[in-house]
């Protein structure tokens, strides 16, 4: 698999799904992002606004998310209605906002931090892979992980609160308790032309990632 930087200015949506990022009832924003030990780096998933052009892109990207976990349950016979995952909405972030946790104060154990396009097996072409690098592994991991939670939360904005048409009948649905940000909600600022231009570029990446990359697969 080929990674591919993600521009600085570049926007990322990080999905909230209930159970995983909440406890009990209640939204818990270091749940959001559930980062994940690889060797000497923690790495975690987000959706590229490139792939993801509009809030319905990234909503159906959520939906989708969501139900593919409900179904491997279902594979695997463990699905059960009451810890039914749910997608509730998404948060927005900077590619620029990523790579400046390797130079904030407080957080001299991080060695680098990068966002790179790569393109999961399930053929989801909007996902990219949030990759923070360590310098040593003797250092408080579980407490290097708490700090980079709380400076991705403190660079969010949204939510941009979903529901899922699959969930039409969770009264009440848990995208109401999503919580705000200390950035704020999220707006699109972008002019009708520059969303135009996107959906137009996204169309034409998507059709020829289908196209040629997956005959490359066969």
């Amino acid at each position: 698999m080929r990674y591919r930087r993600i521009p600085d200015g570049d926007n990322l949506f990080r999905h909230s799904v209930y159970p995983v990022s909440f406890k009990g009832p209640r939204f818990q924003s270091a749940k959001l992002w559930r980062l994940i030990d690889d060797q000497m780096s923690v790495v975690t998933s987000v959706a590229w606004q490139r792939y993801v052009p509009t809030a319905r892109h990234v909503h159906e990207y959520g939906c989708r998310l969501a139900l593919a976990r409900n179904e491997r349950k279902r594979s695997e016979g463990k699905y059960q209605d009451s810890s039914r995952q749910i997608y509730c909405g998404a948060y927005q972030l900077s590619a620029r906002a990523v790579r400046a946790l390797a130079e904030t104060d407080g957080l001299g154990e991080i060695a680098s931090a990068n966002v790179v396009h790569r393109i999961e097996e399930n053929g989801e072409i909007a996902h990219a892979e949030l990759k923070v690098t360590l310098k040593s592994t003797g250092s408080d991991v579980e407490g290097t992980k708490t700090a980079i939670i709380d400076r991705l939360w403190n660079a969010c904005a949204g939510p941009m609160a979903h529901v899922c048409e699959c969930d039409v009948d969770v009264a009440p649905h848990p995208s109401g308790h999503l919580t705000t940000p200390p950035s704020g909600q999220y707006l699109d600022t972008r002019s009708y032309l520059s969303c135009l231009w996107f959906l137009i570029g996204f169309h034409i990446r998507s059709w020829y990632w289908r196209t040629f990359h997956r005959q490359r697969a066969l």
